[in-house]
């Protein structure tokens, strides 16, 4: 399974911003840092923010930032939001009669992997992507 780019996008604009969560992000720091193009951007940005995802602020030292915190940002949700529905076979209407009822079959299958993947996906928000893991504890030692 492959994301479209506009989802590539958006998860990196969400990535970007909740690692300064306590600046205006403009597009432009975004398009500098991943090489995307401004244009590509704006409407990522824009369609991030009808969703929820991001508040932005016009003028001199605006831009765009998280709407809530990262914890509250659930992938499965960004990403079901981005894709739509993630259907990974043709329809049925393309397959021939005698693959018909192999072809209903495999779909269930899959639906039902696709199911999986976005269960698995819900119990991580942004959040996880973003904070640094805590590295072990050197034991000093103590002569």
């Amino acid at each position: 399974m492959q994301f479209t780019r506009f989802t590539d996008y958006a998860l990196r604009v969400l990535i970007f911003v909740s690692q300064r969560p306590d600046e205006w992000v403009t597009i432009r720091q975004v398009a500098e840092a991943h090489d995307i193009s401004r244009n590509h951007l704006m409407k990522v940005v824009s369609y991030l923010g009808a969703r929820g995802y991001l508040v932005s602020q016009r003028g001199p030292g605006g831009g765009v930032r998280l709407q809530v915190p990262a914890e509250q940002v659930r992938l499965s949700d960004v990403i079901l939001d981005t894709e739509g529905e993630l259907d990974l076979l043709p329809p049925e209407s393309d397959i021939v009669d005698e693959l018909r009822e192999p072809h209903e079959r495999l779909g269930n299958v899959m639906r039902e992997a696709v199911d999986a993947f976005i269960r698995s996906l819900e119990s991580s928000s942004l959040a996880d992507l973003v904070e640094p893991v805590a590295a072990p504890q050197r034991i000093s030692a103590t002569s």
